[in-house]
């Protein structure tokens, strides 16, 4: 084979590299969304005074969002609760069910 030849190949091996890279990228950048609400953002922990981010929103410890309280933040989770179920989440982790703003909108 040509050394014409090997460079065409060469150059169709490539291309196509990147476009999977592309594709691939894509996937990985914009992948489904999990959860409409309930997004645990960050939380902003002292012993006196901590925060939590839900949602781009600030809550503090016996704050209501979407009829779900938050009990008892930590350095990573927070507990909260919702009609007596209890659950722990961690930052970026996906959001409980619970977190589902449409009950709360229906009552």
């Amino acid at each position: 084979m040509s050394t014409a030849g090997n460079v065409k190949i060469l150059v169709w091996l490539q291309f196509f590299t990147i476009v999977l890279a592309i594709i691939f990228a894509g996937l990985y950048i914009n992948p489904k969304p999990t959860a409409a609400c309930g997004k645990l953002d960050g939380i902003l922990y002292t012993i006196e005074n901590s925060t939590v981010l839900v949602d781009g929103q600030a809550l503090k410890e016996g704050d209501t969002m979407y009829g779900v309280e938050v009990i008892r933040i930590y350095r990573n989770r927070v507990i909260f609760e919702k009609d007596g179920e209890r659950w722990e989440q961690r930052v970026r982790e996906r959001p409980n069910p619970n977190w589902d703003p449409k009950e709360e909108d229906e009552q």
